[in-house]
C-alpha cells in the first residue's frame, strides 16, 4: 500500500505535487488562501480540503481511527514570523502557526513530519520547533537544501526537517543518510527558466496572486526527493 499524506499550509500544492511524483496519496488538505484553494480544487478535486489550522482536527477521536489518520503530515507553515526580511517577531508574531501544527501531529501522530520553512527559522524558531516534537515524542533530522540542487536557476535555500516517532530509528536502525544521503547535482537536471512568470495568471487582474503563490510554494522536486526517501525507509529492511 502506498504512503499517505495530509497537507497544512498546502498553498498551491508544491508538497502535494512532489509527494504524488514519488509514489504517495494525498488524503487531506488544509489551505485559507482563496486562490490557492482554488488551485488545490482544480488538481486535486476529490481530496477533502478544511480552510483554518486552528480549527482543524476538532473532534479527533474520529480522526484518529477514520479519514484522518495518515502516515505522513506535511507543513510548510508561514514564513513571516522568521524570515530575514520581516519584522523578525518569531514566537511573538500572531502569524507564528507553528503550535497548531504540533497540535494536529499530537493527535494523528504520524510516522513521519515534514516541515519546510526559510533559512531565518534556524535563527528564531528552531528550538521550539524541534523542543515541541521531541516532547510529542518525535526525533527530528534537518538541513537546509537550496532548489539549485536540484537544477533551478536561483538558490531559493530553504529549510527542511523530516521528523519520526523516537522509537523507530532504534527499531529500524537506519542510518541517517537512509533519509537524507548525498550527490544532489549528480540526480538532477537543469530547469529551462520562464521569464514570462505574469502569464501564470492569463493576463487576468489575479496574476499577482498566482506570482505570489508560486513564490509562496514548496518546490515540488525537492519535496519528491525527500518523499522517495521516506518510502525507501519505510521499506521493510532486508
Amino acid at each position: 500500500m502506498p504512503l499517505t499524506f495530509g497537507s497544512l499550509f498546502a498553498g498551491i500544492g508544491g508538497f502535494d505535487l512532489g509527494f504524488e511524483r514519488a509514489g504517495m496519496v494525498c488524503k487531506w488538505q488544509v489551505e485559507k488562501d482563496d486562490y490557492a484553494r482554488r488551485v488545490l480544487e482544480k488538481h486535486w478535486p476529490n481530496v477533502p480540503r478544511w480552510d483554518d489550522v486552528r480549527t482543524f482536527c476538532t473532534g479527533y477521536e474520529t480522526w484518529i481511527t477514520g479519514q484522518g489518520g495518515v502516515d505522513v503530515i506535511c507543513a510548510g507553515f508561514p514564513c513571516q514570523p522568521v524570515s530575514n526580511n520581516g519584522k523578525k517577531k518569531a514566537q511573538n508574531d500572531e502569524r507564528w502557526l507553528w503550535p497548531e501544527v504540533a497540535r494536529i501531529v499530537r493527535i494523528l501522530r504520524p510516522q513521519w513530519v515534514v516541515l519546510e520553512n526559510v533559512p531565518g527559522l534556524l535563527e528564531r524558531g528552531i528550538g521550539s520547533v524541534l523542543g515541541d516534537l521531541s516532547a510529542i515524542g518525535y526525533d527530528s533530522e534537518w538541513d537546509t537544501i537550496p532548489a539549485a540542487s536540484f537544477g533551478a536557476p536561483h538558490l531559493r535555500g530553504r529549510v527542511f526537517v523530516v521528523s519520526y516517532p523516537t522509537s523507530q530509528r532504534s527499531q529500524r536502525q537506519k542510518p541517517k543518510s537512509r533519509i537524507w544521503g548525498r550527490g544532489l547535482l549528480a540526480q538532477c537536471h537543469r530547469w529551462t527558466a520562464e521569464p514570462a512568470l505574469a502569464r501564470l495568471g492569463n493576463g487576468i487582474p489575479e496574476r499577482v496572486a498566482g506570482t505570489i503563490a508560486c513564490g509562496n510554494a514548496v518546490v515540488p522536486q525537492v519535496a519528491e526527493w525527500i518523499g522517495e526517501r521516506i518510502i525507501a525507509a519505510s521499506s521493510p529492511l532486508p
